[in-house]
Order: structure tokens, then C-alpha cells, then sequence
């Protein structure tokens, strides 16, 4: 079980590796770590009801009470979970629809830290109490998710009807974002609202190709804007009035250097180690100033909470808005994207044009589990050796920054078996040369260790 863990998580196969009987299992130790009433949603994936209804009859079983609130949107989880013991979605967020997992919250609607799901395996292989009869905790129906899309509608004042193309790609955001929409006095167009864990449309993952539909969408409806959105809610993308798709980099910047201005530059955002160094020169010039965190969701609101800052994003289109709740949500986002593109005075295509243009470029390099920290460890050490770089942290990873904003991120999957290699620089083929550099050295590295086994 420990080998589902990730910073997001429990997440793997449904049935075989993410079973019932685990779902049970975490249910039942969860529930008699805080005895209480505990929020459950699910996404829309063939396995979820079957294992949310696991989780449920778990957390029964440890004596605390179940509200089920049935297909919703992980941030909609986490709006319920402010205020009662906690709460639980079954989800694999956008992975392919075999996948499934289990993502907790605590009780102040933030996800748990990933030690806790450690920390809650070490509890199930001790074996926790089971109540008895009496004690057994009530499974009830959540009565609705009414009251978070009232609160997503009213988290942004527009005083435009924009006229907006929506794609929840067949996934949970399905009786949710129209609905908000239509609450905030937009005019949407829709795709793919048939709620469908096969994710037939366009996948459960908005990127890439995935985003043609709603080009085409946005194209001949002549629509201002338009959002997709991932198969649990909890990121988004966008395009332009064009139909292009907005770099997230670039979408991740504008916003964060706009909040920056905000607070007159006293207060920071925070991003991940693999953000792009457009962050950075766009918050500098607007006087702020950026803190870096370990790639997740969850230690971005780690460091929100700790250092207080006004805003938290990673460029898979995750954003957090702490004063309006601490769970990544891509329907408010785009709505908080929305209201800030009005503030502007800009068109969604000047968003773009408006950011430095660095160019990104991302590489794999297999490396077996058990040999990805050592190997991550010595590329630090050999990279260390030479004097081109600027810094070189270890934060999550090995990244290694120029004075000119060029940088290097080396840092083990968290999922895969696999060592991820990013780069950027000003140009494309800088970039590429930084990349083929790093990616040479790791490839040395792991294979000089694979034959040493």
C-alpha cells in the first residue's frame, strides 16, 4: 500500500491495486484516527461507486459517521470537509480511467501532507479497532452540492456577460461549471457534460490535443474565451478567443504578477520547482516576489499557509486563492482568471503576448525506483562541479539557475520509474542543449549504477 503514495495521494489500478478492500482498510483507520462525521465524493469513473462506497462502509465501521455527496468535484470535497472531522474523494484527478485513488482532507478543507497517508498505513498494519454494533457510525446521502457552486459563483464580480466555451471532458466538473457560470452572469457553451468515467470525448486530462473540441467550440461560436477542465475538477486550461491554447506558464504568470500588484508588493505567491522562470521576472517587475516549493498541490498550500502568501499555482493549472479556500479548483480559477482578464483590459490572446517568452522542454529518463534518489543525489554532486551556474538547489530534485533565468530541474517520478528532466531558456535550442546536457548526464549516471547492481 505504501507504494500508492504519492504527494496526491493514494493512487493506482482500480480494483487490483486500489481494491475495496483497501478502501475499507483506509476508511476504517481514518475514521478512528478522528472520530467524527466525515465528508465522501467521488468522480465519475466506473470504479468510483463501488469504492467509495468502501471507504464509507470503513469509516462506518470505525464508528464515525458518512455523508456521501456522490459524483462532485474534488474542491467541492474540500468545501465540505471545512468544519466537520474531514473528508475523502475517490479520484485519479487525470489519469487514464483505469487508475483510481483516495485524496483526504482535513478539517480546514486543505489536503492532508503526504506523511499522513504514511502515517495511516503504519495505523492499518497495526490493526484498528473495528466498533461494535451500538457504535457503528450512520451513512447518509449529502443532500446536494448546492451551497459550494453558490460560493464558486460568488467568489469573483464580473460586470461583463462573457460569452464563454466550457469542456468538463465527461468528468466531474459535469453539474458543476455550467451551473456557476450561468450564476455569474456569463453565457456558456458546452462539450462533453455527459458525466462518463470512460472520459469518451477528449480524455480526462486537458492538454495537448485534448483541447481541439473546445478550440473548434470557441472558433465557430465565436466565443471570448474558453476552459477544460481535468476529470476531477481541480485544474483547468485555457483558450484564447482564437481557439489557441494559453500557455499555463503564461496563464500562471499574468495572474500571479497581477495579484502581486494587488498587495503593492508585500506579499509573495508561491510556485513549484518546475515552474518557469516567467513567474519570476513577471512578479519581480510588479515588486512581489516568489517562493518555490516541492512540485504537489499539497505542499503548495504547505507553504501558503506557512509564509501567508496571496496566491499559490503550478503550471498543470492547479491554482490556489487561500482566501477563498485552500484546494486547487479549476472552475473558480478560471472564473478568478476571468475577473482579473477584465481588470486588465486585455483580450484573452494579449495574455501570452504579455509574458517573457521562455521556452520549455521536458525529458524522460527510465530509471528503476529503488535507484531514482541516489542517482537524482549524484547528478546534484557532478553538476555541482562546474561554475556556469548561478544556484543550485535541492528543494525537490536538483535545480540549477543562470544568472540569465535559464534553468535546469532534475528530480525523481513520483509515480513512474523514471528520472524527469526540464529545461528553459530564452530560445528553443538553448533550452534543447541544456536538456541533451542534463539528460546525457543522468543516462550515465543511472546506467554506471544499473551495471554496478
Amino acid at each position: 500500500m505504501r507504494g500508492l503514495i504519492s504527494s496526491s495521494g493514494f493512487r493506482g489500478i482500480a480494483i487490483d491495486e486500489v481494491s475495496p478492500e483497501m478502501c475499507f482498510s483506509v476508511g476504517l483507520a481514518y475514521g478512528s484516527a478522528s472520530k467524527g462525521e466525515f465528508v465522501l465524493g467521488m468522480d465519475p469513473r466506473l470504479s468510483s461507486p463501488l469504492l467509495a462506497l468502501s471507504l464509507a462502509s470503513g469509516l462506518s465501521a470505525s464508528g464515525s459517521d458518512a455523508r456521501l455527496l456522490g459524483l462532485a468535484p474534488t474542491p467541492a470535497v474540500a468545501f465540505y470537509s471545512k468544519g466537520v472531522s474531514g473528508g475523502a474523494m475517490v479520484t485519479a484527478s487525470h489519469n487514464p480511467p483505469d487508475y483510481n485513488g483516495i485524496k483526504l482532507f482535513g478539517s480546514n478543507g486543505a489536503s492532508v501532507a503526504q506523511s499522513f497517508y504514511h502515517a495511516l498505513v503504519a495505523g492499518i498494519e497495526r490493526g484498528p479497532r473495528r466498533a461494535g454494533y451500538s457504535e457503528l457510525g450512520e451513512i447518509t446521502n449529502g443532500g446536494g452540492i448546492e451551497s459550494y457552486i453558490e460560493s464558486v459563483s460568488h467568489s469573483q464580480s464580473l460586470s461583463r456577460a462573457w460569452r464563454v466555451g466550457l469542456d468538463p471532458g465527461n468528468g466531474a466538473t459535469t453539474i458543476t461549471a455550467h451551473m456557476a457560470y450561468c450564476n455569474a452572469g456569463c453565457s456558456p457553451s458546452t462539450i462533453n457534460i455527459m458525466p462518463d468515467g470512460r472520459f469518451p470525448g477528449r480524455g480526462s486530462e486537458p492538454a495537448g490535443d485534448a483541447l481541439a473540441p473546445l478550440s473548434a467550440l470557441v472558433r465557430s461560436k465565436g466565443l471570448d474565451i474558453g476552459f477544460a477542465f481535468d476529470g476531477d475538477g481541480d485544474r483547468f486550461a485555457a483558450v484564447d478567443e482564437a481557439g489557441s491554447p494559453i500557455p499555463q506558464d503564461a496563464a500562471l504568470a499574468f495572474v500571479a504578477s497581477r495579484l502581486a500588484a494587488q498587495a503593492g508588493g508585500r506579499r509573495a505567491v508561491v510556485v513549484n520547482a518546475d515552474t518557469s522562470a516567467a513567474v519570476d521576472i513577471m512578479v519581480g517587475e510588479s515588486g512581489g516576489r516568489v517562493i518555490r516549493c516541492k512540485v504537489g498541490d499539497t505542499y503548495v498550500v504547505e507553504e501558503l499557509l506557512r509564509s501567508g502568501s496571496a496566491f499559490g499555482g503550478e503550471t498543470c493549472g492547479a491554482w490556489i486563492f487561500p482566501r477563498l479556500g485552500l484546494c486547487p479548483d479549476g472552475v473558480l480559477s478560471s472564473l478568478a482568471f476571468l475577473a482579473i482578464l477584465e481588470s486588465s483590459g486585455l483580450k484573452a490572446s494579449d495574455v501570452a503576448k504579455s509574458v517573457p517568452k521562455m521556452h520549455l522542454v521536458r525529458r524522460k529518463v527510465q530509471c528503476p525506483n529503488e535507484l531514482k534518489s541516489r542517482a537524482v543525489a549524484s547528478y546534484g554532486q557532478q553538476s555541482a562541479a562546474g561554475t556556469r551556474w548561478e544556484s543550485i538547489t535541492d528543494l525537490d530534485g536538483v535545480r540549477s539557475e543562470a544568472r540569465d533565468k535559464s534553468w535546469v530541474l532534475v528530480r525523481p517520478s513520483g509515480t513512474e520509474p523514471l528520472i524527469r528532466v526540464t529545461a528553459e531558456a530564452a530560445s528553443l535550442s538553448a533550452a534543447e542543449s541544456l536538456a541533451d546536457e542534463a539528460q546525457r548526464l543522468i543516462n550515465s549516471i543511472v546506467g554506471e549504477m544499473i551495471r554496478k547492481r
